[in-house]
């Protein structure tokens, strides 16, 4: 459930053609066969790697469905920069459930996800499934939160999280919430030589459309933005800012990092 509200009203509900009607019909349809397809792919190959210490591919297959699934949505994307290597966490601004798209075509990475998430019909059992990591924000649970990313990055996965904590309407960044960097300080105290990578996403709408047509906020239900997107036949744009990678010892905390990094995901969209 999103929780950020603009000023700014947000889009009317829209009325769909007949045409419109099938084409979410559609395309729906596609995208239940590509991660069904993905799924029958990736989760032997996953399981064969954990038991046989196997480098590390199956993500590969993630990749390719991501990208295969912006294609059928109409959304192009351009990448400026490069993903790091290091180990370590990968920060970015969130506007919709298109950002598991668009950032899963490039990356090698684990997502982090508050908890609820698991309980969404569907999405929640494919997330369980793809190996999310899923965390409590209730700050009582701030202690386990952090055990549970510094076991993951000790397992030299790459993580990714949204500071914000929720999604927007993609043409600013929401204030950054400091709390799971500090797992990031403390594993680092252990491991060493971890990295963070800030990402900025930008949307760019169809032709026509209202420039926030991509942002899932306030109180646009999951139905109605799915729908939206999946009507759509004019096509938009998604670019990637990857950041160049900053080692973690080189912050003064996890605010200086939490601050440090906000403002530099956010100068992309001033």
């Amino acid at each position: 459930m999103n929780t950020w509200f603009s000023k700014d009203p947000e889009p009317s509900d829209k009325k769909y053609k007949n045409l419109e009607v099938f084409r979410i019909f559609f395309i729906a349809l596609i995208l239940i066969l590509l991660i069904f397809t993905n799924l029958v792919v990736f989760i032997p190959l996953k399981f064969f790697e954990s038991k046989f210490n196997l480098d590390r591919r199956s993500y590969l297959i993630v990749n390719f469905v991501s990208r295969l699934a912006l294609r059928f949505l109409k959304i192009d994307y351009n990448i400026y920069g490069e993903p790091m290597k290091e180990n370590g966490c990968i920060v970015s601004n969130h506007v919709s459930w298109l950002d598991i798209f668009s950032l899963s075509a490039v990356l090698n990475i684990v997502f982090v996800s508050k908890s609820d998430v698991s309980q969404w019909f569907g999405i929640g059992f494919l997330a369980k499934i793809v190996g999310v990591l899923f965390i409590n924000r209730d700050k009582t649970q701030i202690i386990a939160n952090n055990q549970s990313l510094e076991d993951r990055l000790f397992l030299g996965e790459r993580l990714l999280f949204f500071p914000e904590g929720t999604s927007s309407d993609g043409l600013q960044v929401l204030p950054f919430k400091s709390t799971l960097f500090q797992a990031l300080i403390e594993a680092d105290k252990k491991l060493l030589n971890l990295y963070v990578q800030g990402v900025t996403i930008r949307y760019s709408a169809p032709e026509g459309e209202d420039k926030r047509f991509y942002g899932w906020w306030g109180d646009i239900s999951f139905k109605d933005h799915l729908f939206r997107i999946l009507s759509n036949k004019k096509g938009g744009k998604i670019d990637l800012f990857f950041h160049s990678p900053r080692k973690v010892s080189e912050f003064m905390g996890r605010k200086d990092m939490s601050r440090s990094l906000e403002q530099e995901i956010a100068s992309i969209l001033a």
